[in-house]
């Protein structure tokens, strides 16, 4: 079997958090290859083999996993401007793009009753990608929940990529970024150890926060979380736990003033995570929220 090399699965990282930050953008496969170095063939047959996909295979996933989301939460928007808005050059090619991922139609999907949506696997066909996201197997936990809408600030995050539900890979990735930290002196009392949650392509990012006054390191990746509104709550336990809050909030929200603004969440740590394994400690899930 091919070896994967750690130099190469760095470099196609660094092409994934650039699709999940620019999904709405052209995203040529050259554009692509040049921020892996690569020509073009040699970026396609390594991005395959590090994550089992072609780059237009993953980046219609992404961006169809993020329609969806918003056909479902930002009913204020057409199917066309939601389209447009993710990166689809027009209405028929989503349509036909929309129908052969999903095997149902974006109106058919819209139309499912709000009660339906956290069940909402048993309509579509590629469960196998998105199952997790969607599938809702809370058992009235929901009631369980202390759920607060708070505001925070904006945070600046150096991360590593793991997968979302293999922990044993997300204690690596956090002690691969805590010793990278360490070893630039950029810990200080103000760090955050933070995990980022993108469900719509199965990536936890194991982080800590940057101060303003913090050169950005070389030989990492990066990312900006905006500020704004959050609807957060605590939780333990697996990545597993997270997909239930989704659901639990997805729920609680219905009956609230807000909606989900993106598909994506980030937690707050209270302590290093090389000092306490992350699944027994309780974090602070927060999940952008903007009113309805």
């Amino acid at each position: 079997m091919f070896d994967i090399s750690t130099e190469h699965k760095k470099k196609i990282n660094a092409v994934i958090n650039f699709i999940q930050q620019n999904p709405q953008e052209e995203l040529s496969l050259a554009q692509l290859a040049g921020i892996a170095n690569y020509s073009p063939f040699h970026f396609q047959k390594i991005f395959k083999q590090v994550t089992g996909e072609s780059p237009k295979q993953f980046i219609i996933k992404v961006r169809m996993i993020n329609v969806a989301h918003y056909l479902l939460t930002h009913t204020h928007k057409s199917i066309t401007e939601i389209a447009l808005d993710n990166g689809f050059a027009s209405s028929s090619t989503f349509a036909r793009s929309f129908r052969n991922f999903f095997g149902i139609s974006a109106e058919e999907l819209r139309n499912i009753p709000s009660k339906d949506h956290t069940t909402i696997t048993k309509y579509l066909k590629h469960i196998k990608i998105n199952g997790n996201f969607f599938v809702n197997d809370n058992n009235g936990r929901e009631k369980d929940l202390s759920i607060e809408i708070k505001k925070a600030q904006s945070l600046k995050v150096i991360f590593v990529n793991a997968p979302l539900t293999d922990i044993g890979e997300i204690h690596k990735s956090f002690k691969r970024v805590i010793q990278f930290a360490e070893a630039r002196d950029l810990l200080t009392v103000n760090t955050q150890f933070v995990g980022i949650v993108n469900p719509n392509a199965g990536i936890y990012q194991a982080g800590i926060t940057l101060q303003a006054h913090q050169e950005i390191p070389k030989g990492i990746d990066i990312l900006n979380i905006d500020g704004g509104k959050f609807a957060v709550c605590g939780i333990t336990g697996d990545t597993k736990q997270i997909f239930h809050t989704f659901h639990s909030l997805y729920e609680w929200l219905h009956q609230s003033p807000y909606r989900i603004k993106q598909p994506f969440a980030f937690e707050i740590l209270p302590q290093s995570p090389l000092t306490n394994p992350y699944e027994n400690m309780e974090r602070a899930i927060h999940i952008p929220v903007e009113p309805v």
